[in-house]
């Protein structure tokens, strides 16, 4: 007999995100703006978000540890960026604090404020012309709850740079096998963006890999569902029908790759594709969840500036209901 916070296939719980929050918030209690060497200096920023968090949690507090890596996002910006001339200052959170999404769309105003205070002085002082964020959260605080393009700095979404800058991504062969190649609108770079939200960009990027085919989910743009999952706030049965019903478009349109650019996204998809893969066969998921930045990386010559975040000592993902372990 299945207990309460178990489905057929793996867990159903209803886990909040507290230690999340608590660290993230905590941040906020030291407003002392540190001595930060800078090696070569770039009016271009990059602000890699909560990336290295995300992956604790999903390592933590998630028995799905799965394949989700956020860290890969960090290393896939930096290569894309580099490939269209860009040598950013990175924005590393051991001086800079969360951006404060969260904190601010939980209502924990004085928070976010110590945190937007914070980060706007260590973007002035470091001369930030333009700041680019692979976060869809990220994109939308910055430039809007924060009102950095009022202080001239402009913020922009890694897709909008490497489209403007006109990224390119070499054939990919004569052998190379044709895909599909869903992508996941997210919710605060796109429909909650009453100023330039992201819709083009990213289609545009996928277009540029030739042995791709872009295919669109059954509401996409400004009419794109949620993920199901927004602020990190719980992880349940309802949430995950949410979830599971933009996965299920996916498998519709056949895709063979669902994208997207927002951790949050990456995360609860990540989570139960996880969990997916104990189902019958006939039943599973066969395509791939990742961020678009992972995807157009992969495919451009060259190695990753750091290689991936993926832990050495981790040798398989844990069945799911079962705790990660080495």
């Amino acid at each position: 007999m299945m207990t309460t916070d178990e489905t057929e296939y793996g867990p159903g719980r209803t886990i909040p995100h507290p230690i999340l929050f608590r660290v993230l918030d905590s941040e906020a209690e030291d407003t002392t703006v540190p001595e930060i060497k800078v090696e070569q200096k770039s009016e271009f920023a990059y602000y890699p978000g909560c990336v290295d968090y995300y992956d604790m949690e999903m390592q933590f507090s998630h028995v799905n540890y799965g394949e989700t890596n956020h860290g890969i996002i960090f290393d896939s910006s930096i290569k894309l960026l580099r490939a269209v001339g860009i040598e950013p200052m990175i924005l590393d959170r051991s001086f800079m604090k969360c951006c404060g999404h969260d904190q601010l769309w939980q209502g924990k105003v004085d928070v976010f404020e110590t945190m937007r205070d914070y980060n706007t002085k260590i973007i002035q002082m470091l001369g930030v012309k333009t700041l680019v964020t692979s976060c869809a959260e990220g994109y939308r605080t910055f430039k809007l709850d924060y009102g950095l393009e009022k202080q001239g700095i402009r913020v922009v979404h890694i897709t909008q740079i490497l489209y403007e800058r006109g990224l390119r991504v070499p054939p990919q062969g004569e052998n190379a096998k044709k895909i599909r190649v869903a992508y996941q609108d997210p919710c605060r770079s796109c429909r909650q963006m009453p100023v330039d939200p992201v819709y083009e960009e990213p289609r545009e990027l996928i277009k540029r890999v030739d042995n791709a085919e872009l295919v669109e989910l059954k509401t996409f743009r400004a009419d794109a569902q949620c993920c199901g999952v927004a602020q990190m706030m719980y992880c349940n049965d309802k949430t995950k029908g949410l979830t599971r019903k933009r996965m299920d478009e996916a498998d519709e349109v056949g895709a063979d790759y669902l994208l997207t650019a927002c951790p949050k996204c990456l995360t609860h998809f990540g989570c139960l594709h996880h969990e997916n893969k104990w189902k019958p066969g006939e039943e599973r998921q066969a395509y791939k969840v990742m961020d678009i930045t992972q995807f157009l990386a992969e495919r451009l010559p060259g190695d990753y500036p750091t290689g991936s975040n993926i832990d050495p000592k981790r040798k398989e993902a844990p069945l799911p209901g079962r705790k990660g372990g080495w």
